[in-house]
Formats: C-alpha cells, sequence, structure tokens
C-alpha cells in the first residue's frame, strides 16, 4: 500500500510546470532585459506607438538589473525538472 504525501506532489508538479515554462519559452520569463529592452526602443525608433506616457523615456533612462541569457534559463529549467520530478516521486512514495 503507497502513501501519497499531497504537499510533495503539488510541489514537484509546480516546479516541473514552472521548468518546462523555462525550458520551452525563455524569453517570456525575462521581460527585464537588456535584448528585450534593446528590441523596445528599436521598435519606438521605427514608430511604433508607446504602451504606456513616457515609455520611451523611462527605457533610456533605466538600465535592466540583469540579463539572463535563454541558454542559462533552460540549464535552470532542467536543473529545476529535476527537482521537480523528485518531488513527485517522493510525494507518491512507492
Amino acid at each position: 500500500m503507497s502513501d501519497i504525501d499531497g504537499l510533495m506532489l503539488g510541489l514537484g508538479l509546480m516546479i516541473v510546470g514552472t521548468s518546462l515554462g523555462a525550458i520551452f519559452r525563455p524569453g517570456l520569463l525575462v521581460k527585464e532585459s537588456r535584448r528585450n529592452r534593446d528590441a523596445r526602443l528599436r521598435e519606438l525608433e521605427e514608430g511604433a506607438p508607446e504602451a504606456f506616457f513616457e515609455e520611451r523615456r523611462e527605457l533610456e533612462a533605466y538600465q535592466p538589473r540583469f540579463d539572463i541569457s535563454h541558454r542559462t534559463l533552460r540549464i535552470l529549467g532542467l536543473a529545476g525538472l529535476a527537482l521537480g520530478i523528485v518531488a513527485i516521486v517522493d510525494g507518491i512514495a512507492l
């Protein structure tokens, strides 16, 4: 007879879900990066409308705090995926 630990199982599923997002769509997880900032500034220079008041001024004045590459996010996602699988297995407690 197996004992199921719902907390560990739920935690493992949440970690796996977040990790899969980091692996397959890393660009959606990092909004505040130099790459995204530079791309948005180029769009504004080409005539795109500003999403909010003084968007261009804010992008030019405040530099992003970090710039995590997609490769780094994918590696962290793989580590999280392994951790999530371990939590799921521990939660199922075969």
